[in-house]
C-alpha cells in the first residue's frame, strides 16, 4: 500500500505557473490557499514574479527553501515534464499535474510526456496525481489543491465519507451534492489520467483509513485487476462499504471514456458481476450516491432479504410495493406480535382488519404524529424484517415534524437499516433538513428507498459470506490438458475433474459410428471429430436425432465430407456418437479469461436468455461458500432454475458442484488455459445437469 498522506494532508504546498492573476486558472490555487486560513507553507514558483498572493515567489522549485510536501503543476502541457523533474529533484513527495493534454488525446507525444512523468515519479519515489487531474479536495480543513473550489467545508468534521474518482468534474460535482445533503465528507480526490498514482491506491489507502467509514467512487477504468480485486475483499473484509459508479458501461459510454481520459474500457460484465461478489454497492446513476452513501454511512446491515414499509400515503406504498417486485425484494410477512402493535396505531376504522406491509396509515396519522414512529418501532423488532422503509408526503405543516427526534433515536439505536421517504419538494426542506442533521437518510423516492434496502442487503450478505471460514483445500494432483484437444478429448477430461458430461463415442469410420449407436441406442447425435474444428455447426459437421443405424451410417459419411471440404486443412479424427438428451432447461458455463481480472467462472441461462438477454453472471476466484447459489440470485432466469411453474428444480448441488469443479480448473490451468465454453449444459426432467458440449482452448503463445 502506497502512503498518500503529502497528498492528502500537506504541509507545504508549491504551486508551479502560479499566476500573479489570482482569477486566472493558474493564480487561483494561491488565492484558494491564502483564503482558507488553513496553517500550510504556500511557496509559488513564477521565474517572473518575486511576489503573488502576498507570498514570496521563487523562480523554479530548486530555488524553494525547503522541499515541498506537494507541488501543483500548472504550466503549459510542453513544460510539464520539466516541471515534474523538478520538483522531484528538489525531493518533493508528491506532484498533483493539473495540465491537460496528455493520455487524453490521440497525440503520441501528449501520452508520451505522460509515460515519462509517470517513470520520473517512480524514479524519485514521489507520488503523481494526474495529469488532467482536479486534484484534492480537503473538505474538512477546508484546503483545495485544486484550482476549482466552491469554498465550502463539511458541516460535520468527522470526515467519514471520502470520494475518489478518475473524472475532476466528477468528483467536485459529487462531493458537492454530498455536501448538500449534509454528509461528513473528508476527502474528493480526483486520479485524473492516473500516470501514476490510481484510483485502486486511492482506494487502498482509504480502506486503512480509520476515520473514513464509506467511500465513494466513480471510476472509467481499473487498470490493475489484481490489485482492485484485493482491495475489494479487504473493504467486504473490513465491512467498510463502497458506493460505486462505472461510466463506460456501454459501446457509447466506452467510447466516451477513451475521448475523455484515454482509458481503454474493460469487460464491464465481468467487473460487474466481481463488484457484486465483493459487496460493492453499485449504483448507476450520481443521483443515487447521497442517500445510498448516508444509508450505508449508519453502519445497520440487514440481516434477512425481508423489508417493511410503512407511510400515511396510498400512492407511496403502491410505488414501494412495485419496486419491491421488480427487484425480488420480498415484503416482510409480519409476525402476531409486530402485527399487534401495528394495529394498535391505525385508524379505528382499520383496527379489525389484517395489517399487510406496505402500511398505510392513512391521512389521519396527522392526527397523531408518532403513529408512524411506534410502528416503526415494532417493525425493527419483527425478526421477518431486514430494514424499514418510513415515508411522508410533506412535512404535514408546521407541527409535522414533531417525530423527528424520536424517529432519528430509532435510527440509531436500531440494528437494522431505518431509511426515510418525503414526497414533496420545497415545500419540506426544512423537514428533510432537519432529518438529514440527525443523520437519518432521506430519500425523494419510495422506490430508491427499497433499492438502498436491497442494496445494502446485499453487501451484508457478502460481508456474511467473507466471515465464513473456507473450507480446507483438498490436496489432488491438476490433471493435465488433453494432448489434443477435441470435444471428445475435452469431455473426456472434464470428466476426471467430476464433472457431469453426456457419454461420447469416438468413431473412425460410417460403419464404427453404426456401431457405436447401437452400443449407447437411440436417438443419437453424430458430430465431427477434429482438433482444428471448434465450431462444428459452421461446417455442416453435426447431425442430430439420428433413429437407426442405416441414418447414423449416413450422417456419418455426410458429415465427414462436408467438414473435409470446409476445412481441407484440418485433421479428421472421424465422428463421436452420443445419446441425444432432451433438456427441459439449456445452460452456458465455464471459464473466461479476462485481460483485466483473470480467470473468471461463468454460469448463465442458454438459448435466448443469454443470446438476447445476456442471462449470465461471473465470479472471480476464489470462490466463496455458497457461490453456486449467489450466482443464481444474480440471474434473471433464477426462478425457471429454482422450480417455476411447476419445473423440476435444478439440484443445487450438482450446480455447486459445477462451479467448484471449474474454479479448480481455473486454478489449476492458470496461465496455459486460454477459455472453457461448455455450452449447452442440459437440465434434464429431473432437475440432473448433464454437459452435451465443450470446447476447451489454451493459451495463445
Amino acid at each position: 500500500m502506497r502512503d498518500l498522506t503529502p497528498l492528502l494532508a500537506p504541509r507545504s504546498i508549491a504551486i508551479v505557473g502560479a499566476s500573479s492573476t489570482l482569477t486566472a486558472l493558474a493564480g487561483k490555487p494561491v488565492a484558494f490557499l491564502r483564503d482558507s486560513g488553513v496553517d500550510v507553507a504556500v511557496y509559488p514558483v513564477n521565474p517572473s514574479r518575486d511576489e503573488i498572493g502576498g507570498y514570496t515567489a521563487y523562480p523554479d522549485p530548486s530555488a524553494l527553501p525547503e522541499a515541498p510536501d506537494v507541488g501543483l503543476v500548472l504550466v503549459p502541457a510542453q513544460a510539464v515534464v520539466a516541471a515534474v523533474e523538478a520538483l522531484a529533484k528538489r525531493g518533493a513527495k508528491a506532484a498533483v499535474v493539473i495540465s491537460s493534454g496528455f493520455g487524453e488525446g490521440d497525440r503520441a507525444e501528449g501520452a508520451a510526456a505522460q509515460a515519462r512523468m509517470g517513470e520520473i515519479a517512480r524514479e524519485h519515489g514521489m507520488l503523481l496525481l494526474g495529469p488532467n487531474t482536479l486534484g484534492v479536495h480537503d473538505y474538512v480543513r477546508g484546503l483545495p489543491l485544486s484550482f476549482v473550489w466552491y469554498g465550502r467545508k463539511a458541516s460535520d468534521p468527522a470526515g467519514t465519507v471520502a470520494v475518489v474518482s478518475q473524472s475532476g468534474s466528477g468528483m467536485t460535482s459529487l462531493s458537492d451534492r454530498l455536501l448538500d445533503a449534509g454528509l461528513p465528507l473528508g476527502y474528493g480526490i480526483a486520479t485524473g489520467n492516473e500516470a501514476d498514482v490510481t484510483v485502486v491506491d486511492v482506494l487502498e489507502h482509504l480502506a486503512e483509513d480509520d476515520r473514513v467509514k464509506v467511500i465513494a467512487a466513480v471510476f472509467e477504468e481499473v487498470r490493475d485487476g489484481t490489485r482492485f480485486i484485493a482491495v475489494l475483499r479487504r473493504l467486504r473484509e473490513l465491512g467498510k462499504p463502497l458506493v460505486a459508479l462505472k461510466v463506460g458501461r456501454t459501446e457509447s459510454g466506452s467510447a466516451m471514456v477513451k475521448s475523455h481520459t484515454g482509458a481503454l474500457a474493460g469487460s464491464y460484465p465481468t467487473l460487474k458481476a466481481l463488484l457484486r461478489q465483493y459487496g460493492v454497492i453499485e449504483v448507476t446513476d450520481l443521483d443515487q450516491i447521497p442517500g445510498m452513501v448516508a444509508a450505508a454511512l449508519l453502519g445497520h446491515l440487514p440481516t434477512v432479504d425481508g423489508i417493511a414499509v410503512v407511510t400515511n400515503s396510498g400512492g407511496a406504498a403502491a410505488i414501494a410495493a412495485d419496486r419491491a417486485d421488480e427487484l425480488g425484494v420480498p415484503l416482510a410477512q409480519l409476525g402476531e406480535l409486530a402485527q399487534g402493535k401495528v394495529r394498535e396505531n391505525l385508524p379505528a376504522f382499520a383496527q379489525d382488519q389484517a395489517v399487510g406491509n406496505p402500511i398505510d396509515v392513512t391521512a389521519q396519522s396527522m392526527q397523531r404524529p408518532f403513529s408512524m414512529v411506534d410502528i416503526v418501532d415494532a417493525l425493527v423488532e419483527d425478526p421477518a424484517v431486514g430494514g424499514v422503509v418510513h415515508a411522508v408526503p410533506s412535512s404535514g405543516g408546521p407541527a409535522g415534524g414533531q417525530w423527528v427526534d424520536r424517529l432519528a433515536d430509532t435510527v440509531h439505536s436500531s440494528p437494522k437499516p431505518v431509511v426515510s421517504v418525503i414526497l414533496s419538494g420545497k415545500e419540506s426542506d426544512g423537514l428533510r433538513q432537519r432529518l438529514r442533521d440527525r443523520g437519518v437518510p432521506v430519500f425523494s423516492s419510495p422506490a430508491a428507498a427499497v433499492e438502498a434496502l436491497q442494496l445494502l442487503r446485499r453487501f451484508g450478505r457478502a460481508v456474511e459470506s467473507a466471515a465464513q471460514p473456507a473450507a480446507p483445500a483438498e490436496e489432488r494432483e491438476p490433471i493435465p490438458l488433453p494432448a489434443t484437444i477435441t470435444e471428445n478429448s475435452t469431455l473426456q477430461w472434464l470428466s476426471e475433474y467430476g464433472v457431469p458430461v453426456a457419454r461420447q463415442l469416438l468413431a473412425a469410420t460410417p460403419e464404427a459410428a453404426a456401431e457405436a449407436a447401437e452400443e449407447l441406442g437411440y436417438p443419437v447425435a453424430v458430430k465431427i471429430s477434429s482438433p482444428q474444428i471448434a465450431h462444428k455447426t459452421e461446417v455442416g459437421g453435426v447431425a442430430l436425432g439420428l433413429g437407426d443405424a442405416a441414418s447414423v451410417k449416413a450422417a456419418a459419411q455426410q458429415v465427414l465430407a462436408s467438414a473435409a471440404a470446409a476445412r481441407p486443412d484440418a485433421v479428421l479424427e472421424g465422428v463421436t456418437v452420443s445419446r441425444m438428451v432432451t433438456p427441459v432447461l439449456e445452460l452456458i458455463s465455464g471459464i473466461h479469461i479476462d485481460p483485466t481480472f483473470g480467470p473468471v467462472v461463468l454460469l448463465g441461462l442458454g438459448g435466448i436468455w443469454a443470446e438476447v438477454l445476456g442471462d449470465v453472471t461471473m465470479r472471480g476466484l476464489p470462490l466463496g461458500p455458497d457461490e453456486a447459489e449467489r450466482m443464481v440470485d444474480d440471474l434473471q432466469g433464477a426462478p425457471l432454475l429454482r422450480g417455476a411453474r411447476g419445473r423440476t428444480p435444478v439440484d443445487p448441488a450438482a450446480l455447486s458442484a459445477l462451479v467448484d469443479a471449474l474454479a479448480r480448473i481455473a486454478v489449476e490451468h492458470d496461465g496455459e488455459l486460454g477459455g472453457l465454453d461448455l455450452n449447452p449444459v442440459a437440465v434434464t426432467a429431473e432437475g440432473e445437469l448433464v454437459v452435451l458440449d465443450a470446447a476447451l482452448f489454451r493459451t495463445e503463445v
